[in-house]
């Protein structure tokens, strides 16, 4: 079985190459499709979201070797929409928190209708998010910024099953003890010793 098809085959051995990035996150909840166009997207017997150019992935590469590879999206604020996905994301940590992120490549035809199916080039899974904001420049306004890191299936591969100092690793090792579960309070905490 061949990874492209001939019309796919065809499309890439053209003079000029249409294609875009798609992007899927199987959040706990949901599944949200997305890419960087201005409408919707049907192909792969899926409906893809339009981000209209303010996505942005950064870390994306060809890798033959089983290298730990971290991948990052940034989707800046998009004018009048607010996609359900962001207030998503942004809730509750465990609906995106090691979540698996999908990212294949579409090629398009002269017109812009998609050729064949999506083909996947890179899966990770999802890190927490962070919100930046950017200054007010006179009269422009500041940008917001929702920027979340996915890690590969060889991210930390020579790290023990449940190995970081966290609450949840360590309910994991043995349920019931608490030893960490004050740790991010404690972590820029100031003790005085001895205490007279």
């Amino acid at each position: 079985m061949d990874f492209f098809t001939p019309d796919q085959i065809e499309a890439l051995s053209a003079t000029t190459v249409r294609c875009d990035l798609l992007v899927e996150m199987r959040f706990k909840s949901e599944t949200f499709y997305m890419w960087n166009g201005n409408t919707e997207l049907e192909t792969g017997g899926k409906t893809y979201l339009p981000m209209y150019g303010y996505g942005s992935i950064d870390g994306l590469g060809a890798s033959s070797n089983q290298a730990s590879e971290t991948v990052n999206f940034a989707l800046n604020g998009i004018p009048d929409q607010v996609p359900d996905f962001l207030s998503k994301v942004l809730g509750e940590t465990d609906e995106v928190d090691q979540r698996l992120v999908i990212v294949s490549l579409q090629l398009f035809d002269a017109e812009w209708q998609p050729v064949g199916s999506p083909a996947p080039l890179w899966w990770g899974f999802m890190q927490p998010p962070r919100v930046s904001r950017t200054e007010m420049q006179g009269v422009e306004g500041a940008v917001q910024t929702v920027s979340m890191t996915a890690e590969n299936a060889f991210f930390n591969r020579s790290r023990p099953p449940y190995g970081r100092y966290t609450d949840r690793d360590q309910q994991k090792r043995y349920p019931g003890d608490k030893f960490f579960q004050y740790m991010a309070k404690l972590l820029h905490a100031v003790f005085t010793y001895p205490d007279y």
